[in-house]
């Protein structure tokens, strides 16, 4: 995981997010936790971190966030996850997904990239011919949440998708930061030779461990709010 890769749109690993309530971070045996409290002349605002995707077993929120989010009149997110299956995310934006007509992934990327590309694809049971239509960057995104899926990593444990489907549940106001079609254009917008730059950079880390997501969580997890801060500046300053 690469803090470039950080907007949460399909979801990334990790994101910043603040609540009235929104997402919560980690818990570790120590007691520490990614939360802050912030008071006001008239109300309170708890500010946390969120995981997007996570193995189940890491996916139990502490005690503190669940009491905060019962205190708070609405839940404020990167995204309304409530609001953007697969179908709304792709429907209406399907010109920053597919390439230009008679334009295939195949054609826009160098040789060697592409064959990288359909490498790596196959290990996670992508198929090539799938993607033939997709623009680079959503190529890039695609092949990376499926590396996670394959390593267990789970929207559904998420701490995005249990607070949204607790708000669902609750009838609590979900408040949006920015939209899916936002997210996508900040990707869309780029040149075709950036884009490949995108996806060369996810082939490397997806073969490294520099961008091993157990060392976020690990911090996520103790509250470690210094290693978080390192692990991003290192990836900032790679990307």
């Amino acid at each position: 995981m690469t803090a470039r890769q950080a907007p949460a749109l399909l979801p990334r690993l990790t994101a910043a997010a603040c609540l009235l309530l929104a997402p919560a971070l980690g818990h570790g045996n120590d007691g520490h936790h990614i939360f802050w409290e912030v008071k006001g002349a008239h109300n309170t605002v708890y500010l946390l971190g969120s995981v997007h995707m996570l193995k189940a077993a890491d996916g139990a929120l502490p005690a503190e966030v669940l009491q905060a989010y019962q205190r708070s009149k609405s839940l404020v997110m990167e995204l309304d996850l409530s609001d953007t299956g697969a179908d709304s995310l792709l429907a209406p934006d399907l010109d920053a997904v597919l390439l230009p007509e008679g334009k295939t992934l195949s054609q826009v990327l160098p040789p060697d990239l592409y064959t990288s590309f359909t490498t790596h694809a196959r290990t996670v049971a992508l198929d090539p011919a799938t993607t033939e239509r997709f623009q680079p960057w959503f190529a890039a995104i695609l092949l990376e949440q499926l590396a996670l899926v394959h390593e267990g990593y789970e929207a559904s444990a998420g701490v995005d998708m249990q607070l949204t489907q607790s708000a669902a549940a609750d009838h609590k106001p979900i408040v949006a930061l920015e939209t899916a079609a936002e997210q996508m254009g900040y990707f869309a917008r780029l040149k075709l030779d950036e884009q490949a730059q995108f996806l060369r950079s996810t082939l490397k880390d997806l073969d490294t461990d520099d961008s091993d997501p157990a060392a976020v969580i690990r911090a996520w997890q103790h509250g470690d709010v210094a290693e978080l801060e390192r692990l991003y500046r290192e990836e900032s300053a790679e990307s």
